[in-house]
C-alpha cells in the first residue's frame, strides 16, 4: 500500500496548494504556546475559501502536519533527505508575511480628511517612540543570531479579525504584542502592549497608543523592516 494515497496528498503538493492570496485572516508563528520547553513549532494558518494550517514541529522526533478545516490530512516524520520540505516551509512562512504587507500598502497610502499640522506634531514623537522600541527587538533578533540557545517567541497576524471584524495587522515579538488597527475612516490605529513577565496577551494597560492619519507611510515602513528581522531569524535551520 502506498501510504500518501492512504494518508492524503504529499507534503509537496500541499505545500504548493497553500496561497494567501484572497484569503481574509493569515498567522505565522515561532515557538508560541509550546507543549514543553524542549519543543520547537513554526506554524502557518491561511484562512479564506479554504482554511489551511501547517505546522512544523522539533521535539524527541521532526515533523510536519498538514490540517484542512481543523482536520489533519497530513503528516510526515521529517529525516536528513527533506532539505526541500524544510526550503517550503521557510518560503510559505516568508510569502504569507510579504503577501500580509503588501496588500495593505494602499489604504497607507490612502490620505485621511481632517489631518492637520498638531497631527503631524504628535506622529513625529509617536514615530520616534515606534523607533527606539522596535529598535530594541532589532537588537535582541540580532542577538539571537550570536546565541543558539535563545529561542524566538513571536506570532504574527494580519486581516479580518474572525472574533471581531476587525481589520488589523498584529505582531507579538518577545515582551511587545503590537496592533496595528486599519480603520473604516482610512486612519491608522496603533496600540501597543508591554507583557514583560505576564504573558502574552496578559497586559491590559498600552504602553503605547496612537493614532496615525498623515505618516502612515513612515509608521508602516517600521514594521515591515521588523518583520523582514523577524522572519529571517525565525527560519527553520
Amino acid at each position: 500500500m502506498n501510504l500518501w494515497n492512504f494518508f492524503g496528498k504529499k507534503p509537496k503538493e500541499l505545500f504548493l496548494e497553500l496561497t494567501p492570496i484572497g484569503s481574509h485572516w493569515r498567522v505565522v508563528t515561532w515557538n508560541f504556546d509550546l507543549g514543553s520547553p524542549q519543543e520547537r513549532q513554526w506554524t502557518v494558518e491561511i484562512q479564506g475559501a479554504k482554511s489551511s494550517l501547517i505546522s512544523w514541529k522539533k521535539s524527541k522526533k521532526e515533523e510536519i502536519f498538514f490540517f484542512e478545516k481543523e482536520k489533519l490530512i497530513t503528516k510526515k516524520i521529517i529525516n536528513a533527505q527533506d532539505e526541500d520540505l524544510k526550503s517550503l516551509m521557510n518560503l510559505s512562512l516568508h510569502s504569507t508575511i510579504k503577501y500580509s504587507l503588501e496588500k495593505n500598502r494602499e489604504f497607507m497610502l490612502a490620505p485621511v480628511s481632517g489631518a492637520t499640522t498638531l497631527d503631524f506634531q504628535n506622529e513625529a514623537k509617536a514615530l520616534q517612540w515606534i523607533q527606539v522600541s522596535f529598535g530594541t527587538l532589532k537588537l535582541a533578533l540580532e542577538g539571537m543570531k550570536k546565541d543558539k540557545d535563545l529561542i524566538l517567541t513571536g506570532a504574527f497576524f494580519s486581516g479580518i479579525v474572525p472574533e471581531g471584524g476587525e481589520e488589523v495587522l498584529r505582531v507579538i515579538a518577545f515582551n511587545l504584542d503590537i496592533f496595528y488597527y486599519l480603520r473604516p475612516d482610512q486612519s491608522l490605529q496603533i496600540v501597543v502592549f508591554n507583557d514583560k513577565d505576564l504573558g502574552h496577551g496578559k497586559s491590559k494597560t498600552p504602553t503605547f497608543q496612537q493614532i496615525i492619519k498623515v505618516t502612515k507611510p513612515q509608521f508602516y515602513d517600521e514594521i515591515t523592516k521588523l518583520m523582514l528581522d523577524l522572519a529571517i531569524a525565525g527560519e527553520i535551520s
